[in-house]
């Protein structure tokens, strides 16, 4: 099951999912919160599209299991193993730093998310087939050979250096989230039209908003920029 998150020199680390308790899945929470929010270049007001996505995040936090005891926590919203599709995607994509040591310690956190792998799948300590197109094999120093198939079947190879890295390249397939429309897609100019207002109206709303206090405080978290010393 997953770490709590604490290591011996008591320095605090991601949890590895599948989570044993309901604190190591609030921590996972947190913490998955605390990187999003520093997201941002440090001087930078809180974005509108990054506070909305902390706000859909927070409804998919942890729920604590009746009973207490440690057991694997839910999700509060989708009542599946947490942490969710959801979450598990977002923690993912947006690269938190979660500590798996091998591919094989990826699949259950991606089975309890519903994610299976394709008919025939398998995940072993020299072999990974879980999507379609691609499948990777153990190389040589402990490294990884990916083999992806690209137009007219040819296949490209993409080297990996060990199993850490695997593991997240793995995940990262396994939880892919595409292109979320209209990014990348085709779109309707009157569908556009019809909400570009009210767009534009919460956009100056929210140019106030910013300024509040517990908003404006967070303006120093973040990466520094290209000008920082």
């Amino acid at each position: 099951m997953g770490h709590d998150g604490q290591g011996s020199d008591s320095v605090v680390r991601v949890p590895v999912p599948p989570l044993d308790s309901y604190e190591s899945g609030r921590l996972f929470h947190r913490l998955l919160q605390l990187f999003l929010r520093d997201l941002k270049e440090a001087g930078q007001p809180v974005g509108r599209h990054q506070y909305l996505l902390g706000a859909v995040v927070q409804l998919h936090e942890p729920a604590r299991a009746e009973g207490g005891g440690a057991q694997q926590p839910r999700c509060a919203c989708c009542h599946t193993p947490y942490p969710c599709r959801t979450v598990l995607g977002v923690a993912v994509s947006a690269g938190l730093p979660i500590p798996w040591g091998s591919p094989a310690a990826v699949v259950p956190a991606l089975r309890d998310a519903g994610l299976a792998p394709r008919p025939g799948g398998e995940v072993t300590a020299e072999h990974v087939h879980w999507a379609r197109g691609w499948g990777a094999r153990r190389a040589a120093q402990g490294g990884w050979e990916i083999g992806i198939t690209v137009d007219r079947g040819e296949v490209e190879t993409l080297a990996v250096p060990d199993d850490a890295a695997m593991a997240r390249y793995l995940a990262a397939t396994a939880v892919a989230l595409g292109s979320p429309y209209p990014y990348g897609w085709a779109e309707d100019a009157a569908e556009a039209a019809a909400v570009r207002p009210a767009a534009h109206e919460q956009a100056a709303d929210w140019r106030e908003r910013v300024r509040l206090p517990y908003l404006d405080a967070h303006r120093e978290y973040g990466a520094p920029g290209d000008d920082a010393s």
